[in-house]
């Protein structure tokens, strides 16, 4: 298994900072407590990490936030961006910027025709099915995934923020997708994952 750190960001002063998170009634909030290339765990080692940032006022708006994208790095690891996109064009704009991985929340974009034109402007597009009550807006998050996956997208990731998943859900969507990121905060899921995203300062859900 690979534990990716996820860490929930917001640019301040030209600055990105991280710190623990609320996630209330779908909204996003974190306690600015350290700027995250100050982040010990995130410090440069002997091999190149990867992080998993999340953009809070983006996916807050549902919207590209195009004045996160020259800030956005983290030095001595690879980059995955968590940042709502519409189309391909937002796609260009999130990788003008230093995000080696750009995760999009499915339910931002446009419809589901813009997904193919998202994948054939960069194969380093990740799409993420943030579920809750066991559906991603509405609909069965294992259909979705084979839809992705048909599509050509090798990493996908789930994120299952109230704990409704069941273990059998995850087997299924494990044995669908073999890139699957799985990010389980409510949690832990009780089976072998290939790719775990892992809060890097605590979570509160309500």
């Amino acid at each position: 298994m690979q534990t990716i750190p996820l860490a929930y960001i917001v640019l301040e002063d030209l600055k990105l900072f991280t710190g623990p998170a609320i996630r209330s009634a779908g909204r996003l909030s974190v306690k600015p407590e350290v700027r995250i290339n100050a982040v010990q765990k995130l410090k440069i080692g002997a091999e190149r990490g990867k992080v998993l940032a999340v953009d809070i006022e983006g996916m807050n708006r549902g919207k590209f936030n195009a004045s996160l994208m020259e800030f956005a790095k983290v030095p001595g690891n690879e980059l995955w961006l968590v940042e709502p996109v519409y189309d391909d064009i937002d796609v260009l704009d999130a990788f003008i910027g230093y995000a080696d991985k750009l995760v999009f929340p499915y339910h931002c974009v446009r419809n589901d025709s813009v997904l193919k034109d998202i994948y054939d402007v960069s194969d380093n597009c990740v799409p993420l099915l943030v579920c809750e009550h066991g559906k991603c807006v509405g609909k069965d998050p294992l259909a979705l995934l084979r839809m992705l996956s048909g599509i050509g997208f090798h990493n996908i990731m789930v994120a299952d923020m109230d704990g409704s998943i069941t273990d059998d859900d995850w087997k299924d969507l494990l044995s669908e997708c073999g890139g699957l990121i799985t990010y389980s905060p409510a949690r832990t899921v009780g089976t072998d994952v290939h790719i775990l995203a892992k809060d890097l300062f605590p979570i509160e859900l309500s």
